[in-house]
């Protein structure tokens, strides 16, 4: 993660502006990298077979097979209008006809304003189960509630005594990044942060923490954490993933970064090391015994704890309500990001990093996968180089929404959503089983020389949509952003 606005990036890797201070001229890659083609093919296929040493055989189906020009992101091919629905469907969550011959038609599309004062450095934003109430995340260290159509006085959790964030171009990667509420939380009072402290003991170490509630007051917790659930080895400041949730198995899924600085180089390996932390998507049971590994992870011994490998940069990730299916926004470096997909139950892939960015080989010179392993592409591979043309060419850090199986925006049933902190242009795809749809780019603003593009109206005096920090989604299935920082906004049809 990175937020830094003179690269015009979020927290999710300085890497993904111009990788952590490494020299990136055009099209070449930093630290050595090869030169990359201008012209774009990937294969997006999916998981397909996946063995290794101790990983047992998994499969998955993918994206087919895509193609690209080399201008923006590939998929089944991408229009900017969309044609096609998503299908019929009844109501919220049901199964909705899934179409991936053609673009989804998005229809008109609009922002509603939920939450607009009283918040800022915010990055995510989650509801508990059963509840209405917004759970506000600051960077800077707090949780605020939002309550009942107001921000609660007070503050929910504050651990700000140990983030210090940097200023200036570098809006520092570290601080508090995600919380995560079990589905038992309404009885048990137990919830999950993930942070990177800047001071003390845990300085630059990403870890995430168990509290619990107060039993005086149900929108104030305990200051002192009751377990350290997961906590990495000191690293560099970026990379630092920093999502958790909870998966339809009722498992916490951690998302962590590759330790940081240009190429996988200040964890030498570790992406590609099971039994490493970085560069993981991890699935823990925090009621079992320590190390918390899930019952049924793919690997064994110190590797227990990894679902997935080979990846970058997780900042986010989402599961599908509707299929249990994985998403995952991967972060790149200083040529492209990606979306990954991986169908349900489906486990122990390897996402390619550091020998793959997206769907690219040796983009970092030198660098090798696991013997024995299967390099598992991308069903989305966005063109972000100097030279790039496509509606991605100004990505900087992938944002991974939801399929959206909500009931107010009838539209965009069974459709996903992705987007990009910096990023002036979002997408919409359709994924069924093993095939891609071409991508619908939707303007984040509408563009006046554009007037039937797609894109997100503003309601409520909202101000020009630019950051991106999160794409969440509350109990019914809505999708909400969180917009510039400062803002929890909604989805909803447009006019």
């Amino acid at each position: 993660m990175t937020f830094a606005f003179g690269g015009a990036c979020l927290a999710l890797g300085a890497g993904a502006c111009s990788d952590d201070g490494a020299t990136s001229s055009g099209d070449s890659t930093s630290s050595g990298g090869s030169q990359s083609s201008a012209a774009q093919t990937g294969t997006g296929a999916g998981a397909g077979t996946t063995t290794g040493a101790g990983a047992g055989t998994t499969t998955g189906a993918g994206a087919g097979t895509t193609t690209g020009g080399g201008s923006g992101a590939t998929s089944s091919g991408e229009t900017t209008s969309g044609q096609g629905g998503a299908g019929a469907g009844a109501g919220g969550g049901d199964p909705v006809e899934c179409d991936a011959s053609v673009a989804p038609d998005v229809g008109k599309l609009a922002l509603a304003p939920v939450v607009t004062t009283g918040v800022d450095k915010l990055v995510y934003a989650a509801q508990p189960k059963g509840s209405s109430d917004w759970y506000l995340v600051q960077q800077t260290g707090t949780i605020r509630v939002f309550s009942g159509g107001q921000l609660r006085p007070g503050v929910f959790l504050d651990v700000s005594s140990q983030i210090s964030l940097s200023g200036g171009t570098f809006d520092d990667e570290r601080g508090l990044l995600s919380v995560a509420f079990p589905p038992d939380y309404a009885t048990s009072g137990k919830f999950y942060v993930m942070m990177t402290a800047t001071s003390g003991q845990n300085m630059n170490r990403d870890a995430v923490f168990e509290y619990q509630r107060s039993s005086a007051d149900p929108y104030v917790a305990n200051a002192t954490p009751t377990k350290t659930i997961v906590r990495l080895d000191a690293s560099a400041v970026n990379h630092n993933g920093g999502h958790i949730v909870f998966g339809p198995d009722g498992m916490l899924y951690v998302g962590t970064g590759d330790g940081g600085a240009s190429c996988n180089n200040d964890k030498p390996g570790g992406s590609q090391d099971p039994a490493a932390l970085f560069g993981k998507i991890l699935r823990l049971d925090p009621n079992a015994a320590e190390p918390y590994a899930a019952a049924g992870n793919p690997f064994d011994g110190t590797s227990a704890r990894t679902w997935h490998y080979g990846l970058r940069n997780p900042y986010s990730f989402t599961f599908d309500r509707g299929t249990g299916d994985l998403f995952i926004g991967d972060v790149g470096q200083d040529s492209y990001e990606e979306v990954d997909y991986v169908p349900a139950g489906t486990s122990g892939l390897n996402f390619g990093w550091p020998k793959w960015e997206g769907t690219h080989a040796d983009t970092c010179s030198g660098k090798t996968m696991r013997e024995g392993a299967t390099h598992t592409p991308p069903i989305v591979d966005m063109d972000r180089r100097q030279s790039a043309t496509g509606p991605y060419r100004d990505y900087k850090s992938v944002i991974s929404g939801f399929v959206y199986r909500g009931s107010g925006v009838p539209q965009l049933r069974g459709v996903y959503l992705f987007g990009d902190y910096a990023g002036g242009k979002m997408g919409a795809l359709m994924q069924c089983g093993a095939k891609t749809s071409p991508i619908t780019v939707i303007g984040k603003n509408p563009d006046p020389n554009a007037p039937n593009a797609p894109a997100f109206a503003r309601q409520g005096n909202l101000p020009t949509f630019n950051a991106l920090t999160a794409i969440v989604e509350d109990n019914d299935g809505e999708l909400y952003f969180i917009a510039n920082r400062n803002s929890l906004v909604k989805v909803v049809p447009g006019t």
